[in-house]
């Protein structure tokens, strides 16, 4: 089964690895290298003043810190990463499903408009040009204009 992604998903994640300033295309070798910066005594955590240089972390930490030991580890800030991201995309997923009122899987001019990033790029989003956006083509859409930052 292919995994659907919705605009909210991608919107978040990639807020989420811009703010660190991470690639869309290499998140994984960013993250480590900004952690290891980060982590300036080298013992694979980080304190809540060693966070400080990654901001969505500092801001974040108590929730990033799974085990509650006061630190996090690089493997907390990806499962963080990770539970936020899927928690966008159901949220999305959700706002699809409200927004299309005849339940077709597709959104109509009139349908999008709950959505108001997917109405403002409509035509662009509709690849096929039959008049409606699906998840797939807002996926596609979204991953598209990632590509290009």
């Amino acid at each position: 089964m292919i995994k659907k992604f919705s605009l909210g998903a991608l919107i978040g994640c990639a807020a989420l690895l811009a703010s660190h300033g991470f690639a869309a295309d290499q998140p994984g070798a960013r993250l480590e290298a900004a952690f290891k910066k980060a982590d300036t005594d080298n013992d694979g955590t980080l304190t809540k003043a060693e966070a400080k240089s990654m901001p969505r972390v500092a801001k974040n930490f108590d929730a990033i810190d799974a085990d509650k030991d006061g630190t996090v580890s690089l493997d907390e800030i990806r499962a963080s990463m990770k539970r936020v991201g899927q928690k966008m995309h159901d949220r999305a997923v959700e706002k699809f499903k409200a927004a299309d009122k005849d339940s077709d899987g597709t959104l109509t001019k009139d349908e999008a408009k709950a959505m108001p990033r997917v109405a403002k790029n409509f035509d662009a989003i509709d690849a096929d040009k039959d008049g409606t956006v699906s998840e797939k083509e807002i996926h596609d859409y979204m991953k598209a204009q990632h590509a290009k930052k």
